[in-house]
């Protein structure tokens, strides 16, 4: 039969049957028929391989029939059977799609920064079919774009690589993602690489999906891409005018702007109600987007009231240029919400300047002003005091009002530029998003109204420029007084913050001595260490001592919890006495010397050295020394002493025996004293006082001589008591005279051994010596054995 048999095509295309899926009424045909498996190699022989036809639009494989296959090299044979085929019916030949008449797409709402918000569309309608895309990259996207791209809520782009050139038709995935997910749908489509474009076999799509085309992501940062909005009314601070109104509805959607004034950028705050030049202004929600971000999705929204926020939100497009940002917004909802531009919080911030905000002033009712529950929100710089909100919480009443504001978390670095903190009012529970900026020289707070007039925003302050003076001499600890009419207290002083201006000026740290100590019936003093300098105000525990005339005695009845400052050279306290008959004690100089016991060689240098716990208003002409024989210091028989400039160092220089004893170091002005005491060790000392040996054996006498420096061995002398030369084998004394080793020890040999040495210390000449025993060790008797 001529319609069976082996065949081959010629002429036309590849001169092989396509493996590509055909549409319905393609390839001059209705019914056109395509292979759904590989062509065989050379080496292959012949195959077996299944032909398809497309008998409707999306019926693509429902008829099939069996073939032979053989590669001949530069064409196919192929084995058919065609007398069973309907009318209409015919195979497709492969063509090259890359030379190939293919559709074009090149709408402008294909590209990636295409908006969806603005004009929203999807391929639906898309017939299949082959295309090449002629704008942007000319090309798929294979990243992820974000939501709304492409002009569509679910933008398509190429989840795999395009192929390399001389792949061939290849099969890829196209993604559809949407805001919650980059895949939320797929579909498989064919692409070709032709060197210098590809071709795309492409399929309609579900709703809201569309095949995108890659652009460059800085198209919109193009000068020719964007309008510039240079309206000085746009300030953030600056204020709505009626007779001067603008709308912002006659914008273009979709389009890009540039703000170029000001810092050239959206606030990312909200503002009060009526700020710049709007009724109703609007800002950036979130923080902006950095250049590697790309094109980044935002709400901007408005602030509608002094207090309410994050209202009539809209979609916006923001893109990080560089050295500028650009937006794409929708339009606002009416003429009264505006586009706000952000000012240099540093330059164009509001002032507090209210004294009464410091938190060291005590709020009364009448006196301050505080209305922050009407506080226009924005950028302030506090002017007074420390210029920041304090880092702790203050008491409440202070401040300016009853629940004063603190903040959480530590002030920024200049680097740092803005960051988010919460302040907080003390005695509540209540907080608020602030936002800081460290400006070099100062800083600078986005603020907004507080919750009620009782609530205020306060400033922090060096209380050490604040605090009462306390100058009563009294309050020193080593005071006592004689009788109960000589009392003092401090009970209902009123809380503040105070400073001691006698003694040392500051707390004693320990209880004071004898009853009635600090002039007062029940003294208070600081049960901590006070703190360092850069640990500014901390919390701290005041002891209250009982009279020691009760029956039962506590050095701390009572405790009171204050606050403390260290000043540098004196100390500020917030103290509230609240207890009867109590009265704060004043730390008064106090003298340590360490070692108490020095020991020292003869001819050394011996150190007595005595510090102070503090130097403040020291004066060094009042500090007298004395060795315990009453004799003053300096004296000319003890010559080789020295004092220090500022007398609270001995240097005994060549110590001798006469400078062996007790020191004594006084001031008079505060009645202390401290006790040191000198010790020589023995010029020539035994490493021990006795030796018992057995008769016969040998034994070994060693001494150390305590000289600086060491006397020569001349100098040093061995003897048997009272004064007989060691001589014969029996003796042999080491090279340096520091030994004596005694050899087959007798009776005769036992008894007292002295070493004698001659030194000079300072001029003066000196002969010590020391004694050692060497004994026989006595032998038990045996006991009488009983039969």
């Amino acid at each position: 039969s001529p319609y069976r048999g082996w065949f081959r095509f010629s002429g036309v295309g590849h001169n092989r049957i396509t493996e590509v899926q055909q549409e319905y009424m393609s390839c001059g045909t209705q019914y056109p028929g395509w292979m759904m498996e590989e062509h065989p190699e050379v080496e292959d022989g012949v195959v077996k391989r299944t032909i398809a036809f497309t008998t409707a639009a999306s019926t693509y494989s429902s008829t099939k029939s069996e073939i032979f296959v053989k590669n001949c090299g530069n064409y196919m044979l192929y084995n058919m059977n065609f007398n069973w085929w309907n009318t209409n019916w015919a195979l497709c030949v492969d063509t090259d799609v890359c030379k190939a008449s293919v559709q074009e797409l090149d709408q402008d709402h294909r590209l990636v920064n295409a908006w969806g918000k603005i004009a929203q569309t999807d391929d639906r309608s898309l017939p299949r079919g082959w295309y090449r895309f002629k704008n942007g990259f000319e090309k798929m996207p294979e990243k992820c774009p974000i939501a709304d791209s492409c002009g569509s809520l679910k933008p398509g782009y190429l989840s795999q690589p395009h192929p390399e050139i001389g792949e061939g038709i290849v099969e890829r995935k196209v993604c559809f993602g949407d805001a919650d997910q980059c895949c939320s749908s797929s579909r498989d489509v064919l692409v070709k690489n032709c060197g210098t474009h590809f071709v795309y076999r492409l399929y309609p799509t579900t709703t809201y999906e569309k095949y995108c085309v890659e652009e460059s992501s800085t198209t919109m940062c193009n000068a020719n891409a964007y309008t510039e909005l240079d309206d000085d009314w746009r300030g953030e601070t600056n204020a709505y005018d009626a007779a001067d109104k603008h709308d912002d509805t006659q914008l273009t959607p979709g389009n890009w702007y540039r703000f170029t004034n000001y810092l050239g950028r959206m606030p990312e705050y909200s503002m009060s109600i009526y700020s710049c030049g709007h009724y109703y202004p609007g800002y950036l929600r979130g923080t902006h987007p950095t250049r590697q971000d790309g094109v980044k999705n935002y709400n901007i929204c408005w602030s509608t009231s002094m207090t309410n926020e994050n209202q009539a939100c809209r979609w916006a497009r923001v893109r990080n240029c560089g050295s500028y940002y650009v937006y794409q917004m929708e339009k606002p909802a009416s003429w009264q919400y505006g586009f706000c531009v952000a000012m240099d919080q540093c330059k164009d911030s509001r002032e507090l300047v209210d004294r009464w905000r410091l938190v060291v002033n005590p709020f009364v009712s009448g006196q301050s002003k505080a209305a922050d529950q009407n506080v226009k929100k924005g950028w302030y710089r506090l002017s007074i005091g420390h210029g920041t909100i304090p880092l702790y919480e203050p008491d409440t009443n202070y401040g300016g009002a009853a629940y004063p504001s603190w903040m959480l978390g530590e002030l920024p670095e200049v680097e740092d530029g803005e960051v988010e903190r919460t302040a907080k009012f003390a005695g509540t529970g209540h907080q608020i998003k602030i936002r800081v900026k460290n400006c070099g020289e100062h800083y600078v707070y986005w603020l907004q109204p507080t919750p009620n007039a009782n609530y205020v925003w306060s400033i922090d302050t060096d209380v050490c420029l604040h605090a009462n003076p306390l100058a009563e001499e009294w309050r020193n600890m080593f005071y006592v007084s004689e009788t109960q009419d000589d009392l003092h207290t401090d009970y209902k002083k009123g809380k503040d913050w105070y400073s001691f201006t006698t003694g040392f000026q500051m707390m004693a740290e320990s209880p004071p001595g004898p009853q009635y100590s600090c002039g007062t019936k029940h003294p208070a003093y600081l049960n901590q260490a006070h703190p360092d300098v850069e640990d500014g105000v901390v919390p701290r525990e005041v002891c209250i001592k009982e009279d020691e005339d009760t029956d039962i005695y506590q050095a701390c009845f009572e405790v009171e919890n204050i606050r403390v400052k260290n000043c540098g050279d004196y100390y500020t306290y917030q103290l509230n006495p609240s207890v009867q008959d109590m009265a704060y004690c004043v730390y008064n100089r106090k003298t340590s010397c360490e070692p108490k016991v020095v020991h020292a060689k003869y001819g050394e240098l011996a150190v007595v050295n005595c510090t102070l716990n503090s130097e403040k208003d020291f004066d060094s002409s009042e500090v007298e020394w004395t060795k315990l024989n009453s004799l003053t210091l300096p004296d000319d028989s003890l010559s080789n002493i020295e004092i220090s400039e500022d007398r609270l160092l001995l240097n005994i220089k060549n110590i001798a025996d006469q400078n062996a004893g007790v020191y004594a170091l006084y001031i008079p002005s505060t009645a202390t004293s401290e006790l040191v005491e000198v010790i020589l060790y023995s010029a020539v000392e035994a490493s021990q006082k006795y030796y018992t040996v057995k008769e016969g054996g040998d034994v070994k006498i060693e001494t150390e001589i305590n000289v600086v420096p060491a006397p020569a061995a001349d100098k040093i002398t061995w003897v048997k008591v009272p004064n007989k030369k060691l001589d014969g084998d029996k003796y042999a004394v080491s090279d340096d005279k520091t030994s004596l080793t005694i050899k087959g020890v007798t009776a005769k040999e036992a008894g007292t051994y002295r070493v004698s040495v001659e030194f000079e210390v300072d001029g003066k000449k000196f002969n010590k010596h020391s004694d050692v025993i060497v004994q026989l060790e006595e032998e038990e008797e045996e006991a009488s054995l009983v039969m």
